[in-house]
């Protein structure tokens, strides 16, 4: 039976706001948009309300949520990747579960309806498929040693064939960065990606350390790989920009990146190459970094651009709103709307899934702001007030057991 949703105002994400309508939801799916007048009958009433697409929290480690306050801001990233793989190697699965469900309950009460998640470990797949999210799951892959990369190719693999989690949730493949990754891993996780027709996630340009690493073939991270046993002597600095590097291995074609801070000379073939960007303002703010993403010119370059929370081990809330505000405070020269386009759309696009928009045929993952009657100011600006803390309507694939939030 199909579903009516009287509307206050609708936010489509693809076009102008819609006043006094009603949201038409049938197996799932939206079905129709129309104005109608003030008495059309409806299913349910949220004539008081905004509605809008739910955030797509592009960039996210939900296993690492049980480490919440326990990693102080650091002086430099090696210091902050040796406690997290101290503080991470601590952690049992009970605890990580545990966390998991209480950080998607924040991401849900604040308007979150489908994750891209980095999966460290396979057997967490399952808990994190039962969250109830619309999500890619990228299967992590660290591996600096060429002659493990076969054998780490044929266990993602195993992974892939097997598949089968959740009816929201698809796979896809994370490998780490390009300072943890060798480049037969690249281009092996390339192929896997290329037979399943699975969407790759990388981290790029995080750090200047990376691109010195890269570029000038400095011992700038090669301590590090050494106190893991993970660094080959065979290594051989490719000279070039993360950019330019992962082009190169064949792996930057509509690759989804996340952090991107030091690309500012390599826009163009970001452009070209259709790659996707996801931005983590709050993790950001976290390592008080300086230089960050080039939104603004990505966005002026038609890169798609999203928005991500990162982890618990460098952010101090998963709270999405939060990450809107934070975005809103450090990119004075995006619209309010692009950041809104970029935490709905942009996310949806950049990970491939059918959200992100309100418009017949795409699913149904609504969320929704109670606004005053008289409210008369940009329904852009609504997600932004800084009261807010949960929205008060939410639902995905029109799952009737959403709705109004307690």
């Amino acid at each position: 039976m199909a579903l009516r949703i009287k509307f206050r105002a609708l936010l489509t994400m693809g076009g102008d706001p819609i006043e006094n309508g009603v949201l038409t939801v049938d197996k799932g799916a939206i079905v129709e948009i129309a104005t109608q007048p003030e008495n059309a009958p409806a299913t349910l009433d949220l004539s008081d309300c905004l509605l809008m697409p739910g955030f797509v929290n592009a960039h996210c480690h939900l296993s690492l949520t049980a480490l919440e306050k326990k990693i102080a801001p650091p002086d430099s990233f090696a210091e902050w990747v040796r406690a997290l793989i101290s503080l991470n190697s601590s952690l049992d699965n009970e605890s990580r579960i545990q966390g998991m469900r209480s950080g998607a309950e924040v991401m849900r009460r604040s308007g979150v309806t489908a994750l891209g998640d980095f999966v460290a470990d396979p057997e967490l797949l399952q808990a994190v498929g039962d969250l109830g999210f619309r999500s890619v799951l990228f299967l992590e892959a660290i591996g600096f040693r060429s002659e493990k990369a076969q054998a780490l190719c044929e266990e993602l693999e195993k992974v892939l064939i097997r598949g089968g989690f959740s009816p929201l949730c698809q796979l896809g493949l994370a490998p780490h960065a390009p300072y943890s990754v060798s480049p037969d891993l690249f281009r092996c996780l390339a192929q896997l990606a290329q037979k399943f027709h699975c969407p790759i996630s990388c981290h790029v340009a995080e750090i200047k350390e990376e691109s010195r690493f890269l570029v000038l073939g400095d011992d700038s991270l090669e301590e590090l790989l050494k106190e893991r046993s993970a660094w080959d002597p065979k290594w051989q600095p490719p000279y070039k920009s993360p950019v330019q590097y992962l082009s190169s291995l064949g792996i930057l074609d509509r690759l989804i990146a996340v952090h991107c801070n030091f690309v500012a000379d390599d826009l163009e073939i970001m452009a070209k190459k259709k790659v996707s960007a996801v931005f983590c303002p709050q993790s950001t703010a976290w390592f008080g970094r300086k230089q960050f993403m080039p939104v603004r010119a990505l966005l002026d370059r038609g890169v798609t651009v999203a928005l991500g929370t990162d982890s618990l081990a460098s952010n101090d809330s998963l709270n999405f709103l939060d990450e809107l505000r934070m975005a809103d405070k450090l990119l004075p020269d995006v619209s309010r709307k692009e950041i809104l386009t970029m935490a709905t759309r942009g996310g949806a696009e950049a990970l491939g899934l059918q959200c992100g928009t309100l418009m017949p045929g795409q699913k149904a993952d609504l969320i929704g702001f109670r606004v005053p009657p008289f409210y008369s100011g940009p329904w852009w600006d609504v997600p932004f007030e800084p009261q807010r803390r949960e929205v008060d309507f939410y639902r995905v694939d029109g799952n009737p057991d959403g709705g109004l939030l307690p």
